[in-house]
């Protein structure tokens, strides 16, 4: 059986294709278009025209991909802005009515569950340096998932596949970047009223008593991921379970405001529409990492469409 998810957030839809084989799920298309759903909303309130169309038109290419691989079943979820947007309906109502597709506005505590399921279920593999070696029901150690959108941030703690602790954050990459990063390049003054910003609400991130892995999913993980090793095309292998550490990031941090947007279009790894926003991501988790004193964590490719496949079919991982 074939099936598919689709992560719709303020910044990236995401499209996951898989196949169902005795309890496990086995990924055939894992596919990111970057079609800025979001743009504006922080500052109208609204989902405008232009990107309405242009999510419209991501979901019609992935809903052809779908039907020419034969999948039965799909489970598409928005997140962040459409959460926020007035006008919501008018596009899903589009989406349903053109593309037989209906999509699952979920709640920021539901995507959070789904975020964290999709590391908490990973196969078992090596952590950073100086973490407890494994992921998921055979490590007691808390896990942290950090999942940076364009949106909203969300940090989930838990053990096992229990969440434990959560927080959404109105911190996201799309939204810090228009809400306070208008010159170009970033000037000083914007940058310190973005960390002020974000700062005032890192108190709200959930804590362990004891010692926890840290794990970040998301686009803005595995660009980071990305550039810091240089990576001319995006390599699942490379990137998934990567170690990123807080001096790197920091380093990364320091190149993109150096730089304008049309020089970060040519850093190696870097995805050229992520360009604009990649500094206020970066400053997002680098800022979390040092609230937490989280010198490394793992980077995962997983996210909330593996999420909901785990939840909705009830299958035990990916293989």
């Amino acid at each position: 059986m074939r099936v598919a998810s689709i992560d719709i957030g303020t910044n990236t839809i995401l499209l996951l294709i898989a196949e169902l084989n005795e309890g496990k799920v086995n990924p055939l298309v894992d596919v990111e278009t970057i079609a800025r759903l979001g743009e504006g909303v922080q500052k109208n309130g609204m989902l405008s025209r232009e990107a309405m169309t242009r999510g419209f038109q991501t979901l019609s290419q992935y809903m052809q991909r779908c039907r020419s691989m034969d999948v039965e079943r799909v489970f598409a979820v928005g997140t962040s802005a459409l959460r926020e947007a007035t006008n919501t309906s008018d596009f899903l109502t589009r989406v349903k009515e053109q593309l037989d597709l209906t999509i699952d506005v979920i709640s920021g505590e539901e995507e959070a569950l789904f975020s964290f399921l999709s590391v908490a279920r990973d196969p078992a593999h090596s952590l950073a340096p100086g973490q407890a070696s494994g992921l998921g029901k055979s490590d007691e150690r808390p896990i942290l998932v950090v999942d940076v959108g364009g949106g909203s941030t969300e940090f989930i703690l838990g053990i096992g596949d229990c969440v434990d602790k959560w927080t959404s954050l109105p911190l996201g990459a799309v939204r810090m970047t228009e809400q306070f990063l208008h010159t170009d390049p970033v000037n000083d003054e914007e940058w310190r009223n973005m960390e002020k910003a974000i700062r005032e609400r890192l108190s709200e991130i959930p804590r362990a008593e004891e010692p926890m892995n840290m794990v970040a999913v998301g686009g803005t993980a595995t660009a980071l991921a990305s550039v810091d090793q240089g990576l001319k095309t995006f390599d699942f292998k490379k990137i998934h379970h990567f170690c990123l550490t807080g001096e790197a990031l920091r380093n990364q941090l320091l190149l993109y405001r150096s730089k304008t947007i049309k020089e970060r279009k040519n850093l190696p790894g870097l995805a050229p529409a992520r360009a604009d926003v990649i500094p206020a991501g970066g400053a997002i988790l680098s800022m979390a990492m040092d609230a937490l004193q989280c010198p490394s964590l793992l980077v995962s490719c997983y996210g909330v469409r593996y999420g909901v496949l785990y939840k909705h079919l009830g299958v035990s991982g990916f293989q």
